[in-house]
């Protein structure tokens, strides 16, 4: 097994070090085999990242991409407000091809690192929807929207890295339905695919869960529930949120709001972190989960704000680990 700690190409991460040799030594001498990495391809590939620790790509999906999809302009400017605020979102690229150029980018440079795999999430959710709730698109629908564009995406042959969905808690793939879990794998075509298990991102589908040990306890039970498709999952991202009482009072507080400018995707982008704080999972038996699904690579996901406090929480997750 893998163990890998998530980065981004973003000077929010890159400009926490010196050099190659100064980040490659925060995570190598953790005992870390390498890296989870996030691209931009705007720019060119940072040098300060060393390649060849570069074990898998976290593809850079809109959060928000079925409207676009089916160019629902309606949707789109009751959530954007603006046309060109828009355009900004998208890169100022307008329908599919917006989500085709983004992913077509970023899967040719994921093979180019040699990347052993790519994470892509099965999830969509609008900037309104992610206050309210009151979902426009289901379960089913995002799942086989999403097969279309993966197998567009990868039919085109030449890949040789594992493509893993991952689960989120928005309308898509939640890892909580085996039907729906089945019906995900069984409509890609790409014969290396598998599942990034984020079992902090399960921890989200129940809000009634107040510790960890209920938690360990309901991961647990959803992986019983899917019998032999547990053995697609080759990946684990390792962090917890219990925020369940922060989404029911928000829930039962919010009304709808007119969407004016990007000022709201900022303030939603807040209000999910506020909902998925990626801790370290220090309590109850979460090596049980870890070791029952004994995955091939195990990244431990943390949202930081500076260099210390990322090795902080590294710290911490390996000491429990141990």
């Amino acid at each position: 097994m893998k163990r890998l700690m998530n980065f981004t190409v973003f000077e929010h991460d890159i400009g926490r070090y010196t050099d190659s040799r100064d980040l490659q030594c925060f995570y190598k001498d953790r005992g870390l085999d390498g890296l989870e990495l996030m691209l931009d391809m705007e720019n060119s590939f940072p040098e300060i990242i060393p390649r060849e620790d570069v074990v898998g790509v976290h593809l850079r999906m809109f959060p928000y991409w079925m409207d676009l999809w089916k160019d629902d302009q309606a949707a789109l400017l009751e959530n954007f407000g603006t046309e060109e605020a828009l355009l900004s979102f998208y890169g100022g690229i307008s329908g599919r091809e917006a989500i085709y150029k983004r992913l077509e980018r970023e899967l040719w440079e994921a093979e180019a690192l040699g990347a052993q795999y790519v994470v892509f999430h099965v999830s969509d959710v609008s900037f309104v929807e992610a206050w309210d709730r009151q979902f426009a698109h289901g379960d089913a629908e995002v799942i086989d929207t999403a097969c279309t564009l993966i197998n567009e995406l990868l039919d085109v042959g030449g890949y040789t890295f594992d493509f893993l969905v991952e689960n989120l808690w928005w309308p898509g793939f939640k890892m909580t339905d085996p039907w729906l879990t089945k019906r995900l794998l069984d409509g890609i075509h790409y014969e290396h695919k598998g599942i990034m298990l984020d079992v902090g991102h399960l921890l989200h589908t129940n809000l009634e869960l107040s510790d960890m040990d209920q938690s360990v306890r309901y991961v647990q039970a959803m992986l019983e529930e899917h019998g032999d498709l547990k053995h697609h999952i080759k990946g684990i991202h390792l962090h917890q949120s219990l925020t369940g009482d922060y989404v029911k009072t928000m829930l039962a507080g919010y009304s709808r709001e007119t969407v004016s400018d990007q000022g709201f995707f900022w303030k939603t982008m807040g209000h999910v972190y506020n909902m998925d704080t990626h801790q370290p999972w220090v309590d109850g038996d979460f090596m049980g989960v870890i070791k029952a699904v004994d995955p091939e690579y195990l990244v431990l996901e943390f949202v930081t704000a500076d260099r210390q406090e990322h090795g902080e929480k590294l710290d911490i997750q390996l000491k429990a680990m141990c």
